[in-house]
């Protein structure tokens, strides 16, 4: 017997159809997940509770238990909503595919920026998470000189990172005081507080390529 969440993962996969007791569902699975994912664009991941994706469907969070019974497995919905389907993985040579597999990905982090807040508790559990690195394994021949499935959760880990560094920036000046203290009790870090890293796609573009240039 699965649990609720289990069995929303399941329908998710495809592995089990919709439940068919009762009367007939007024949402899908994938319209609720859709709801949440407009509503956490909106005002946040923390603000998200069943209670806030029942009302936005216009329906009792009772009658939400019958899709997803917690927050948990709601995110987990949200993040395969929210990711979408890999695209066409184009580009002459396995590192270019490499790098515009990156900036696609990055684009989907773009548009919900509250996916970098979802921490990872081991593998993931979504079939388009699955999708984006099977997409990226397709898109790396079999002969290039680098370990596939490891490359793509290090180009995936990267993406998370300068998401997080992205959502997280203000562009608020360091303080005034910062630079000379630094540069007495770090000579060789001298002017690294004035290092411009507003730009933060650059920023992961440079790191994917010092990733390349290493697998390479």
């Amino acid at each position: 017997m699965h649990s609720q969440g289990d069995r929303a993962l399941r329908q998710l996969w495809g592995i089990d159809p919709p439940a068919a007791k009762g009367p007939k569902a007024r949402w899908s699975l994938a319209q609720v997940a859709e709801a949440a994912v407009e509503l956490a664009d909106e005002v946040g991941l923390d603000a998200i509770s069943l209670a806030r994706v029942a009302a936005r469907l216009d329906m009792t969070t009772t009658a939400l238990y019958r899709y997803v019974d917690a927050k948990a497995t709601l995110i987990d919905l949200m993040v395969d909503s929210a990711v979408g389907d890999p695209p066409a993985i184009e580009g002459d040579g396995w590192q270019n595919r490499c790098r515009a597999w990156t900036e696609l990905l990055a684009d989907r982090y773009a548009q919900h920026p509250w996916l970098s807040e979802v921490q990872p508790t081991g593998m993931p559990t979504q079939p388009r998470a699955y999708a984006w690195i099977d997409a990226l394994l397709n898109a790396i021949a079999d002969d290039a000189p680098v370990d596939a499935l490891r490359l793509a959760m290090l180009l995936d880990s990267l993406i998370r990172t300068y998401a997080t560094l992205e959502r997280s920036t203000n562009g608020a000046a360091p303080p005034a005081w910062l630079g000379e203290a630094v540069a007495e009790r770090f000579p060789r870090l001298a002017g690294a507080e004035q290092q411009d890293v507003t730009d933060v796609r650059a920023e992961l573009r440079y790191a994917v390529e010092a990733v390349l240039r290493g697998a390479a």
